[in-house]
């Protein structure tokens, strides 16, 4: 874990979410946000605290460097490009850029997952997430997903297919 100076801690719905300005972040589907953030505040690794979080990310094979930073209740990975990557915890929610035509957004987590590019919508069809280990995984009927965690919970790698699950987004911690 690294040493930070800033901590944000904010409650949205039944979770508390702890969001740091480091490499890596946790999200609601673990254990204790609590637990989190002390560690955090505990951590001596003598990392700055304002040193950019850096993430690879690749979409259809496409890829980029991109920042994390937190917008309402998503964390968006973006860069200067006009490569972005919304998350909220569980599912890719949308991507810009990339070489993409135009925004896709995706709605629905569980049951029907809806991708709509230009109007025009894909959907698919996903079981609830379930997790062994450090990866949380989910099957639909266009691939698999998956969020990778390290020992202390944060997430380390998102995989998520796309529409007909012909393209794959892929995010991961830089290290």
């Amino acid at each position: 874990m690294m040493r930070f100076s800033r901590l944000l801690v904010m409650s949205v719905g039944p979770f508390l979410w702890a969001m740091v300005s480091g490499c890596t972040f946790s999200a609601p589907q673990f254990e204790s946000a609590i637990v989190l953030a002390q560690g955090i505040i505990a951590s001596d690794d003598s990392k700055s605290a304002d040193e950019p979080a850096t993430w690879f990310a690749s979409v259809d094979g496409v890829g980029a460097v991109l920042n994390p930073y937190v917008s309402n209740d998503l964390i968006v990975f973006a860069n200067t490009d006009g490569d972005a990557i919304a998350f909220d915890g569980w599912t890719i929610r949308s991507v810009v850029g990339f070489g993409l035509k135009e925004p896709l957004s995706i709605s629905g987590k569980d049951g029907v997952r809806t991708f709509t590019v230009s109007g025009q919508k894909t959907q698919t069809k996903c079981d609830d997430w379930g997790r062994a280990e450090l990866i949380w995984s989910q099957t639909c009927s266009n691939g698999s997903g998956e969020i990778v965690l390290d020992d202390e919970g944060n997430i380390q790698k998102i995989t998520m297919p796309l529409a007909d699950g012909s393209a794959i987004v892929t995010l991961r911690v830089a290290k």
